[in-house]
């Protein structure tokens, strides 16, 4: 990065909101090029040389700074903060704020930053994307780089994935900052207007993702701010989109890349409820692959029988009452794409895996953190099928005001940049879609997990036979077990297994997610099993006892084949952190998940028969099916994002912004 590169920050020359209007981002090609190139061990030893060489001098900075705290360290400090005002994050004024701040993070929590810890605040800084394994101490990296920007005066959002996270890390971190003289606040999703406007005048804002998402929203539909001024931004509550810092920036850049976030409004429409239940009535006569078909992203598309039957039915006596009260019906479109979405509700949305029922409603399952969605619904009276066929109180319709993804928002920020413990396989889809270059940075300590072959089997019920015996190993020699699973229904099976052979346990998904901290907390100690979802995959630190370490450590056993290894490298992640013992095992059948689905006929006959006759299956074939189908998926959901950004820019082109394509897919929605 060039000296003097000015700060991104709100003021004369960039205006009270600054933020990019648009990213000029490599061609695919070219970025596909650009990622493989910076992959090659030549440049990335080059590039690993530099950032050892700036620690170096950090640490020699380091070696001048005055005790902490004391008067001396807080008048140099301010002249270091001048200094860097001026001329950027490219001087060597950075480098001394960077062990400014590093010494005060040694004094305030007692821990010292490794080499690796430096590194990663300095590839952020520069607006690129930093790879640590996980348990390297990406948390105190990224407080590293958040207080060394806004010591230059440049407002940081630090995106964690979830409300939970951002408190969390916020909390740990404020003595700090306020140490330093610098302002922190957090963003829960039951924060008004005003405390939200409160918060983001602070120096470094830690919310998640999504909050911040939907603050923008809001904020865009006001009038542009006039003048200068906290006070002058046009009611928003942003100050602009100036730095933002995001953790697990693979999750929150690339899993959750396609799905539009919409800021909507209730709307009465006479009829809708009558029409809604006539719609699930006809989807629950039509046959798959006669009167219609699901494509890969779950849309269904109606055949002529199907569109024959919606139409006659629907004139039906029985019927016709229920069409007569609303003009919509007799729209063709309208009608099918209705009853599209009745069948996706029937047979493409499953209770306990995309959504649970709790207290009498229906609420989304995050698919990325495992997670309830907070305040979302899916749109396009989709909500409401899902509620009538569930039985629920079907809430109010709802129509879209305005909406933006990931892709669109993020390439807005002045100075974007992230950390992540799985960023090589999507370093050319990062470069591509958001100008972000991923560097690797080398743990600070020895790599001790021990990950087993993956085991293949028949059928499920094998797969938890096997399971069990793990489980009862591990937990005889007392160390805790963490079984990862792919759905709340999927847990729960697991659970009811566990419970039936008298195996105490705990249970972390959807249900459970206000005593998620509570169970984490226990999840280390000796001889505990807790059955999870992806809520314990990132930004999870499983604490264990110095005996736990004696007796081998955690040990992880996936019972899920993940869409992505990148999710597989998370949950793993869980165990062996900070150069502690652990293990890892995949445990996978071929009746479920993307075996059942990808996997050629001859290839799971083969295995079902080596299975059968009690044989292991071969090393090589059980890492070649579970990488050739995991690869199919990543294949497939790469296609889906780029028709998402692409839709979201055809979208973005035609029409006003804030305005809804009515070819839309359905996603989920914010009230």
């Amino acid at each position: 990065m060039a000296a003097r590169d000015p700060l991104p920050a709100p003021g004369i020359v960039l205006g009270p909101y600054p933020e990019k209007s648009h990213a000029d981002n490599p061609a695919p090609w070219l970025a596909s090029l650009m990622a493989t190139w910076a992959a090659l061990p030549p440049v990335a030893r080059q590039r690993e040389r530099a950032l050892r060489a700036w620690v170096a001098r950090v640490r020699a900075a380091q070696a001048q700074v005055p005790p902490f705290p004391g008067r001396a360290f807080r008048d140099a400090l301010l002249g270091v903060r001048a200094e860097m005002a001026r001329d950027g994050f490219g001087s060597p004024a950075c480098e001394r704020a960077c062990a400014f701040v590093a010494q005060a993070i040694a004094a305030v929590t007692g821990l010292q930053l490794r080499d690796n810890q430096l590194m990663a605040a300095h590839v952020v800084l520069s607006g690129r994307l930093a790879e640590m394994p996980t348990g390297s101490g990406k948390t105190l990296s990224t407080a590293l780089a958040a207080t060394v920007a806004a010591l230059a005066g440049v407002p940081v959002h630090v995106l964690s994935a979830n409300d939970y996270l951002a408190q969390r890390d916020c909390d740990y971190l404020r003595p700090l900052f306020r140490n330093l003289g610098l302002s922190a606040a957090s963003i829960a999703q039951s924060m008004k207007r005003g405390e939200r406007r409160s918060a983001y005048a602070c120096d470094i804002v830690y919310c998640s993702a999504k909050e911040l998402v939907f603050d923008w929203l809001r904020d865009s539909l006001l009038p542009p701010p006039v003048g200068l001024g906290a006070d002058q931004r046009g009611g928003r509550v942003l100050r602009g989109l100036c730095m933002a810092i995001v953790d697990e920036a693979d999750s929150v850049l690339i899993d959750e890349a396609n799905t539009p976030f919409v800021l909507s409004e209730s709307y009465t429409e006479a009829g809708q409820i009558a029409l809604c239940r006539l719609a699930l009535a006809l989807a629950g006569r039509m046959q798959e692959g006669l009167h219609y078909h699901l494509d890969e992203r779950r849309n269904v598309v109606l055949a002529d029988a199907g569109r024959h039957l919606v139409t006659t039915d629907s004139q039906s006596p029985e019927n016709a009452a229920a069409a007569q009260d609303s003009p919509l019906w007799a729209v063709p479109r309208y009608r099918d794409e209705l009853v599209g979405l009745a069948i996706q509700a029937i047979h493409a949305f499953q209770r306990d895996r995309h959504y649970i029922v709790r207290d009498g409603k229906v609420h989304i399952v995050d698919a990325t953190t495992g997670r309830i969605a907070e305040g979302r619904s899916w749109s396009r009276g989709l909500q409401q099928l899902i509620e009538l066929r569930e039985g629920c109180q079907p809430s109010a319709a709802t129509r879209v005001i305005a909406q933006v993804s990931y892709p669109r928002l993020f390439p807005r920020y002045l100075r974007l940049g992230g950390m992540s413990g799985t960023l090589t396989e999507a370093r050319a889809e990062l470069l591509e879609v958001y100008g972000l270059a991923v560097d690797i940075v080398p743990s600070g300590y020895p790599r001790t997990l021990h990950v087993a072959p993956p085991q293949v089997f028949a059928h499920g019920d094998d797969r938890l036979q096997r399971l069990l015996t793990s489980v009862t190993a591990a937990r005889a020699a007392g160390r805790p077990v963490l079984i990862g699973t792919d759905s709340v229904g999927e847990s729960e099976k697991i659970a009811r297994l566990l419970a039936a052979h008298h195996l105490p346990h705990q249970v972390l998904n959807a249900r459970q997610d206000r005593r998620e901290a509570e169970i984490v907390a226990q999840a280390g100690t000796a001889g505990q099993l807790t059955v999870t979802t992806n809520m314990a995959g990132r930004g999870t630190d499983v604490h264990i006892p110095p005996q736990v370490a004696h007796n081998g450590g955690l040990h992880v056993v996936s019972c899920q084949h993940s869409s992505s290894r990148r999710i597989d490298r998370q949950l793993f992640g869980r165990a062996a952190r900070q150069g502690q013992p652990g293990s890892a095992e995949t445990l996978l059948a071929l009746d479920e998940g993307l075996l059942a689905t990808h996997l050629p006929a001859p290839v799971k006959y083969v295995l079902r028969h080596v299975s059968r006759a009690g044989l292991p299956t071969p090393l090589v074939l059980a890492r070649a099916v579970t990488r050739f189908t995991q690869a199919l998926e990543e294949r497939r959901l790469r296609r889906a994002r780029a028709l998402a950004r692409w839709q979201d820019q055809q979208h973005s082109a035609r029409m006003p912004f804030g305005m809804r394509p009515e070819a839309a897919a359905p996603e989920s929605d914010r009230r």
